[in-house]
């Protein structure tokens, strides 16, 4: 059994880069760990907006079998405003807390400065200190990965054909972050994503990630 942690900025990116992984992870028995970085806030976001998007978190956690939630309460697209120091200690604690075995987290090149900063707090709070020897993977979001100058090359893949389905229906559970295709973000994109890693590899279905560091002890 090992402990899973994915360091996510917003609410619907675990699904979007490693839901069908996560669901995999249970299936083989291990325990998952999700981080929300940052939350929204009035008057930006309505309250009535903010509470569904944790009822959903909720209902998601439902399908992925989550073992713990943990939440670090930043605003939203506003990371950038606070010291690196407190969101590295925040981040370090998480990450202490859950004790991993491996971290899933953001692309260091994306567009949305949120996952910047979250993928460079991971890397402080992961550093291979001591006995401290973590797997860290990144994963691609779509709509923010893609449309980067600096393209993800993925050295690692997980055949996720037995998950698809149920990466999709957690997805839908966050109603208002779905769109129409051919939107990268819509159901079908989704799936045609999934197909075409999948075929860069011979398989049907998969979600694909580059190694940061993985050190056998």
């Amino acid at each position: 059994m090992k402990k899973i942690l994915v360091v996510a900025a917003h609410y619907d990116d675990e699904i979007l880069g490693v839901g069908g992984t996560l669901l995999k992870h249970k299936e083989q028995g291990d325990e998952i760990y999700i981080c929300i970085v940052t939350e929204g806030y009035e008057p930006e976001w309505s309250k009535e907006h903010i509470k569904k998007q944790e009822r959903e978190s909720e209902e998601v956690d439902r399908i992925l079998g989550t073992t713990k939630r943990l939440h670090c309460h930043f605003p939203a697209v506003k990371l950038n405003t606070i010291p690196s120091g407190e969101f590295n200690k925040k981040i370090y604690g998480i990450v202490n807390e859950v004790n991993p075995d491996i971290v899933y987290t953001h692309f260091e090149h994306d567009i949305n400065i949120d996952h910047k900063l979250v993928f460079n707090a991971v890397m402080v709070a992961t550093r291979p200190l001591k006995d401290k020897k973590i797997k860290v993977l990144c994963f691609e979001t779509p709509s923010s990965t893609e449309w980067s100058q600096i393209g993800f090359k993925p050295n690692h893949y997980v055949n996720i054909a037995g998950f698809i389905d149920k990466k999709v229906e957690a997805f839908l559970k966050y109603g208002d972050e779905v769109k129409e295709y051919p939107h990268p973000r819509s159901l079908e994109a989704l799936k045609i994503l999934a197909k075409k890693r999948g075929n860069e590899v011979c398989m049907e279905y998969s979600e694909c990630f580059i190694m940061v560091r993985e050190i056998i002890k």
